[in-house]
């Protein structure tokens, strides 16, 4: 299976087996903050654009690069 990769000027995504990852304006908390989400072992894991730790929110490639380096150093993901 080869993993969808997609994006565009406000969102980013990657799609495979067992991992879905998105950044962009779809995903939003509380404060209607762009979030970055990842869906992997039955959990879904939520980081606001204000906790990743890039220069711009708005450079979505890079908010879900980071987001996936973010969730890939905490946990590990299992078949």
């Amino acid at each position: 299976m080869i993993p969808d990769i997609y994006s565009a000027s406000d969102y980013a995504g990657l799609s495979s087996k067992n991992l879905t990852a998105y950044y962009g304006y779809e995903v939003t908390d509380e404060n209607d903050e762009w979030c970055f989400e990842a869906k992997f072992n039955n959990e879904i894991i939520k980081i606001p654009s204000s906790k990743l730790g890039v220069k711009d929110k708005f450079d979505c490639t890079e908010c879900l690069l980071r987001g996936i380096s973010l969730v890939m150093m905490k946990y590990k993901l299992t078949p």
